[in-house]
Order: C-alpha cells, then structure tokens, then sequence
C-alpha cells in the first residue's frame, strides 16, 4: 500500500514538472517580449523625450501672420491650405560630450498627410524669454510658425542655452554643438511623428534655412550633412541669410571700424568661447576694464541686445585693448582665440545641395561682403551657378532684410516641394 501510493505520487511528478516548465517557458516568453516592446520604444526615442500644445493656427491666422509683416505676402493667400498644431518639444542631445536634453518647437499641418521637415534656425539671441519655445510677444516666430501651413513640418530649435535647457551658457557660434543640437531635433521630429496618434508624417526630405546667427547655423548644418550624414538625411535646399559665416572676418572687420553699434556680439563671442574652454585668456587680454569684468554678468539670460549694448561702448578703441587691435592676427598670445575663430568659421567646400544666400546691401552689423566672399570661395571650390546664387537685396539692413528672405525661401522651398 505504501509502495503503490509512492508510485501514485512518482507517477504525477512528471505531469508536475511540466506544468511547471510550461509556467516557466510562457513566463520567459511573456518577459522577453515584454523586454523587446521595451527595447523597440527606447529605440524609436532615441531623441525624442516629449512634447506639449503650445497654440493652434488656422490657415486664416497663417495669411494674416504673413501680412502683418509683409503687405506683400498677401500672394502666399492660396498655399496656406492647412490649420496648423504648434507644440514644444524636449529632446536628447550631446554637449560637451555629456547628454542634455533641450528643447524647441514643432509645427505640423493638422490635415493627415506625408510631410517634408524645414528646420529654421533663428537669429541671435540672448533672452530667455525670447527662446522659440516659450516666446509670447516675437513677429518673425508666428510667420514661421505658420509655413506648416503650406505643407510642410516646421522644426524650430531653441538652441543649448535657451528653453529646457537655460541653466547652460549659451555655446554661441561653436559650430560643433550647434549643429549636433540642429540635427538631434530634426531626429526627434521624425521620431514623434512615428506615433500613431500624429496624423501628420515626416518625410526624409529635408530644408533648412537661417538667418544671421541662424544663417551661420544652417550652412553649418549643410556642410555636415553633405560629409557626413548624406545617407540619413535627403537634403534638397539650404537658404542662408545675412550670416558671419566667417567669424575670423567678422573679428578682423569689427576691430578696424572706429564705430561698430553691437558690441555685444564680440561680448556674446568671448563669452561663449571661454566657457567652453576654447580660449584661456582673461578677457581683459582683448577687452578694456570696465567692460572686460562686465561681460561674465550680461549674457545670464535676463539682458537684451540693447541692454547689453548700452552698458559697453560702440568705440572700438575704447572697447578692445591697444594689444589686441594692433596684433591679434600675429601675436602668439591670442592663437588660441585665432584658431578658435578659424575652427568655428566656414571653409566653402564643392556643395551638392542647391542654395541661396541672402544679405542686406545696407547691412552694417553683418557686412555684405562676408556673403560676398564665401559666394566666391564656392564658386572657386566648384559650385556652378546652377547650384548656388547670391541675392543682395536693396535698400535693406540687418532687421529689414529678413522679410524678404523668409518670403523668397518660402516660395522657392514650396515650388520645390511640388
């Protein structure tokens, strides 16, 4: 009796066993695909962190942000077709070889539909509350802002410095991280628009435009697409307006004028250059006291360009020191600014993207002639006239300028979109 009811249990341990092993085996099978659902989602946001409403216009307020600024816009009336959903984005990029997140905009046409990306980059800034992403009171942003309406996806980066991530010095023209930033947000752009709830899709086409520092940013972003991410991203045209896009001509013109009305952009400069450890100089190595010991306290986020500008001085002899005037482009004490300057400015190379420039004749912040002289040195690097075009616009300065290259980039953009 007891012989048989050990054989009844060792007859049911195997049945035991693979119920067990079948728990087992399913639970495995359940975690592991639970692990892949896991791993698939962290891949498809590899940039993207979130995103929120910011505001809606309507194809109605697209026109009307147009005209306000431009009477003339009025033409664009029939290619704003869509309504448009504007939201702010956080996203992961890389600075200083650590990852951040940051931030910026995305506009997209609320009509279901396959989208191409322009990504704009916005001119030079140093208020926090002007950062795209928050900005309540901008004329330019809203114009951009509503191209979406025309059928395109519209990415708009706030910049490292600005937005979610302002508790950082602004890396201002350092083209490394710039355009690391640009093109992580375009990245997570394509990344939102995967998610099934987005009606509106992101394409792999791609344009890019920018104005002043932003026309630095873009041909920046350009040139590093082209060598290096051609593969990723279908690059169909670049329109670059009133940028220094050579910064070391920048540097060389500003110190020789007598007058130059924002000096906060060498104060911009310095700033950023130290911070990022490009320069070890003191400030005072190339900028007069009281000025010098100013610099450090202006660019906080808090000060605009006018402020800034007011507590420096407009006379370049009493803003740069004697030293520098006289020798920075030959005395060993300021290579490292030199070479700085040199790394961060742009070398034409034989670019295969079509691409316009744009600048002010009557520009003195920015003078035409840096336009001028990177238009030839692409020519001299090869680019044929069909590839490449300078428009220098009458009657223009820095601020006027703009409203004439945002609505001939838009139209050249939209005429070859279609």
């Amino acid at each position: 009796m007891i012989k048989r009811n050990i054989k009844n249990r060792n007859m049911k341990r195997p049945k035991l066993y693979q119920y067990l092993l079948l728990f087992f085996v399913i639970t495995g099978l359940s975690l592991n695909s639970c692990k892949d659902d896991k791993q698939i989602e962290e891949e498809a946001s590899k940039y993207y962190i979130s995103s929120a409403a910011k505001s809606d216009i309507s194809a109605q307020k697209a026109l009307e942000n147009f005209t306000n600024i431009a009477p003339e816009a009025v033409l664009l009336g029939s290619l704003l077709k869509y309504d448009v959903e504007v939201r702010t984005v956080n996203y992961k990029t890389v600075f200083k070889d650590k990852n951040i997140m940051v931030s910026g905009l995305i506009c997209l046409p609320k009509q279901a539909g396959n989208y191409p990306i322009i990504s704009f980059q916005n001119g030079t800034n140093t208020l926090h509350s002007d950062a795209p992403s928050v900005s309540e009171d901008d004329l330019v942003l809203p114009m951009i802002e509503s191209v979406a309406s025309m059928g395109f996806i519209v990415v708009i980066p706030d910049y490292i410095g600005f937005g979610a991530s302002s508790n950082l010095v602004h890396p201002y023209l350092d083209a490394k991280s710039s355009t690391q930033c640009i093109l992580d947000m375009i990245r997570a752009a394509k990344e939102y628009t995967v998610n099934d709830k987005v009606v509106a899709k992101a394409t792999n086409d791609l344009f890019i435009f920018g104005y002043s520092q932003g026309g630095w940013a873009t041909m920046q972003v350009q040139k590093t697409i082209e060598k290096e991410n051609s593969a990723e991203f279908n690059l169909v045209a670049s329109s670059c307006g009133g940028g220094p896009y050579s910064i070391e001509y920048m540097n060389r013109y500003i110190v020789e004028q007598d007058e130059y009305p924002m000096p906060f952009f060498i104060g911009y400069l310095l700033n950023s250059y130290k911070s990022i450890g490009y320069i070890t100089n003191p400030i005072s190595d190339i900028i007069q006291e009281p000025y010098a010991s100013l610099i450090p306290t202006l660019f906080d986020g808090t000060n605009s360009s006018g402020t800034i500008n007011s507590k420096l001085t407009p006379f370049m002899s009493k803003f740069f020191t004697a030293e520098y005037r006289s020798t920075y482009s030959t005395n060993t004490k300021f290579a490292g600014l030199k070479a700085s300057l040199l790394s961060n400015s742009i070398t034409a190379w034989k670019a295969s993207t079509p691409m316009k420039l744009f600048h002010g004749a009557d520009d003195v912040y920015i003078p035409v002639g840096v336009s001028q002289k990177i238009f030839q040195d692409f020519k001299t690097a090869g680019v044929p006239d069909s590839q490449i075009q300078l428009t220098v616009i009458p009657n223009t300065d820095h601020t006027s300028a703009v409203f004439t290259t945002g609505l001939q980039t838009m139209m050249w953009f939209y005429n070859l979109k279609e």
